[in-house]
């Protein structure tokens, strides 16, 4: 498959739900549903590629249904509690092991019901897993691609600009600013194409779904 074909496939597996955007098709699978009052329902999908982690809940008026499940290369490291975030299950070979954390010397360390401490390095696979970082669906490449083709167009004279935007709790931009402009006509041009920018993946730490923020360069070149 050549390069422009291959880029084709990848727009069509990333696209989001007209309807308000309230849900991500992503990889085959429709996931990350939003209600029609914004609140998270269904199954919840967070993904780094990089570091090949995913993390799997189930969602139902914006509350956890079931327990989140932390994964690395398809294998389930940590297990949380949906209804007691401060209880884990580490699963070592296939086995689960209740464990808590604690902190001791300004250090967080994950404990075992018998009270001892989980080796080191076993404690930095369990704290590897628990975090994702806001994310455009399909990276940086696809991200770009859609800048530039948004920004295209037969213009009078050509722009360079700066935004910086923030990613909410549910993945949707919001709080866009210009913060550098070579030429102010095109200004609410440049916000108008960040609004209209699909939901992204919130951000996600030990339970809690967190805000971003994101800040890129647009182009209008004349034609």
């Amino acid at each position: 498959m050549n390069t422009k074909l291959k880029a084709m496939a990848l727009c069509l597996m990333i696209s989001v739900s007209a309807l308000g955007q309230s849900e991500i098709k992503y990889e085959g699978e429709t996931i990350n549903r939003l209600d029609k009052d914004g609140k998270k329902y269904g199954v919840w999908k967070l993904f780094d590629k990089d570091k090949g982690i995913k993390i799997v809940m189930k969602m139902e008026n914006d509350a956890f249904a079931s327990n989140i499940d932390y994964y690395r290369n398809e294998q389930l490291i940590v297990s949380q509690d949906k209804t007691d975030p401060g209880k884990y299950n580490f699963y070592k070979d296939s086995k689960p092991v209740p464990v808590k954390i604690t902190v001791e010397n300004d250090k967080r360390v994950v404990i075992q019901e018998n009270g001892k401490a989980l080796d080191e390095k076993i404690q930095e696979a369990f704290f590897s897993v628990l975090e994702v970082k806001t994310m455009y669906y399909g990276g940086e490449m696809v991200l770009r691609r859609f800048l530039a083709n948004a920004s295209s167009g037969d213009w009078d004279s050509s722009a360079s600009l700066q935004l910086k935007w923030d990613i909410n709790k549910n993945g949707a931009v919001e709080n866009i600013k210009v913060i550098k402009s070579d030429n102010e006509t095109f200004n609410e041009k440049a916000i108008q194409i960040i609004q209209k920018m699909p939901r992204w993946q919130p951000g996600f730490s030990n339970g809690r779904f967190l805000k971003g923020m994101y800040a890129t360069g647009i182009r209008f070149m004349a034609g």
